[in-house]
């Protein structure tokens, strides 16, 4: 499943970047399927980078890099029935 998140996660970046609004209704919908099968994908752009947040692999530009510029792969989390567990760390880019 993981997989079929990193490549629906790629196709819509892709799509905003190209300003492509055409498939947003598809892109809601596949992840209100992804979250009624208890997964909670996260895209940490925009937010500070924070190195104690064991969700995140960074990748720093620089020594004073604060903010998540640019998202490889998405946090991923599942229900396990007692709450969510990490399945998957973010991938990102720090500038």
């Amino acid at each position: 499943m993981e997989a079929i998140i990193n490549q629906l996660f790629e196709i819509e970046k892709k799509a905003q970047e190209n300003q492509i609004e055409l498939f947003e209704r598809n892109f809601n919908r596949i992840q209100h399927e992804i979250t009624e099968l208890g997964y909670k994908v996260i895209n940490p752009i925009g937010l500070n980078y924070d190195e104690r947040d064991n969700s995140v692999e960074a990748n720093l530009m620089h020594a004073n890099a604060k903010k998540i510029t640019k998202v490889l792969k998405p946090v991923i989390y599942h229900n396990s029935g007692d709450g969510f567990v990490l399945i998957q760390k973010g991938v990102v880019i720090v500038e």
